[in-house]
């Protein structure tokens, strides 16, 4: 079981359907590229999804799970890096919004 002890949400906002799915596309490129040196910041998981309950809103949501808070600042480095690459992949516009929260618990259905 991952025993992640710090989490973020991270939410991307794009202008129309098209820029979101090729937002998507791209991003999970660079993800994969970087994933080993995110493992090695300490990244333990990583969920994607889009939102599908804001009618005429083309958002996507990403939560990242981190080992501890040094993991957490290691893999900030990182996504400064992605993001750099993103922009120089694309130039898609996307309002990024980031929440960040201690895990105090973690329940398994």
């Amino acid at each position: 079981m991952i025993q992640s002890t710090l989490i973020s949400y991270i939410t991307a906002d794009y202008t129309t359907r098209s820029d979101m799915k090729v937002g998507i596309i791209e991003w999970q490129k660079i993800i994969q590229e970087m994933a080993l040196k995110f493992k090695q910041a300490g990244a333990l998981r990583q969920t994607a999804s889009q939102v599908w309950n804001k009618e005429g809103v083309f958002r996507v949501g990403y939560t990242w799970e981190y080992k501890d808070e040094k993991s957490f600042r290691k893999c900030q480095i990182l996504f400064r890096k992605a993001e750099q690459l993103f922009d120089k992949r694309t130039d898609i516009v996307r309002k990024v919004f980031a929440n960040r929260g201690v895990v105090f618990e973690d329940l398994l259905f």
